[in-house]
């Protein structure tokens, strides 16, 4: 079985690229400079399946983030038509459906998408651009946050954590499921060849949601630290840095973490996503223990000199 990864040096790409190896595929990886340079339609011909793990989860501007998560999808989608790829999976996000209304209601495949910010928008948009193909057998995975080695999103959390400190962007008692890198390559691979997944939209997060106040305690555990300082950031001060982010994303080009989408996404109070469907269907099960596979991030920065 042949696979063709897009993203392939990416984050989640690079851990997909690990999983499908060891399950025995033949892996052809997609990186940036192959699809700048056209060179990812080639790549395709003969494979049974493309995950589409490209795309952005920030950018300066809108458009930007339209053209790199719903343009680029389109054009991935176009190539494995074109190659008649025996199937497409695509990596969306639990934005695309935006929060539950309260924790005893989490968001499920039924949930009707109502996404806060533009990354949540495109990523529904590029899930439409995928459905609306009428011949390419599709899956669309919709993770919630994602953590793991080589992430960059949680660092700053880590480096914080490790010195006692907890930072809380008015989001210390919010609720979200959150998924190890290595458990969400799993569930791709198995989405990839089971019969049962085809057509089909999958959520995935551990079973069991926790609050961020909850994983700025479990980290500084991971680096044998007792928080010394825990400080819930006023809403006005956060919507402050915000807008002074959103300025310097449009003058740099490079839009930070804090920003008005990110904090949008942040203050929503519910997250919760268990992984059900995919259990039923695909045997998948969150396996990671949340306690170790931080502790297990927490080493791998620190053995990379990320901490």
């Amino acid at each position: 079985m042949i696979v063709a990864i897009t993203g392939a040096n990416g984050f989640i790409g690079s851990h997909l690229v690990r999983r499908f190896g060891d399950a025995g595929w033949e892996v052809r990886e997609l990186v940036r400079r192959d699809i700048e340079l056209g060179r990812f339609a080639e790549r395709f011909v003969g494979a049974d399946v493309v995950v589409h793990a490209a795309g952005a989860t920030r950018a300066p501007t809108s458009e930007q983030l339209h053209e790199s998560n719903v343009t680029l999808t389109a054009t991935m989608v176009a190539a494995a038509r074109e190659a008649r790829v025996g199937r497409f999976v695509f990596l969306s996000s639990l934005a695309a459906v935006g929060p539950a209304a309260s924790l005893e209601t989490p968001i499920d495949e039924a949930t009707t998408p109502a996404p806060l910010e533009a990354y949540g928008r495109t990523k529904l948009d590029a899930e439409r651009v995928v459905v609306e193909s009428s011949d390419l057998p599709f899956v669309i995975v919709r993770p919630a946050a994602v953590y793991g080695p080589r992430d960059r999103d949680f660092l700053a959390l880590f480096r914080l954590a490790r010195l006692g400190v907890a930072l809380h962007a008015t989001n210390r008692e919010n609720w979200l499921s959150i998924i190890h890198v290595a458990d969400l390559a799993d569930a791709i691979v198995r989405s990839a060849s089971a019969p049962e997944a085809r057509g089909r939209i999958y959520c995935l997060g551990n079973d069991e949601p926790v609050q961020w106040g909850e994983l700025f305690r479990l980290v500084a555990r991971c680096a044998n630290r007792d928080l010394k300082v825990d400080i819930e950031i006023p809403s006005f001060l956060i919507d402050a840095g915000a807008a002074v982010g959103d300025v310097v994303a449009r003058m740099t080009g490079h839009a930070g973490l804090v920003t008005t989408p990110k904090v949008t996404l942040g203050k929503a109070r519910f997250w919760p996503c268990p992984s059900k469907l995919a259990a039923r269907e695909l045997g998948f099960v969150a396996s990671t223990p949340l306690k170790r596979g931080l502790c297990d991030t927490y080493e791998w920065y620190r053995e990379h000199g990320w901490l």
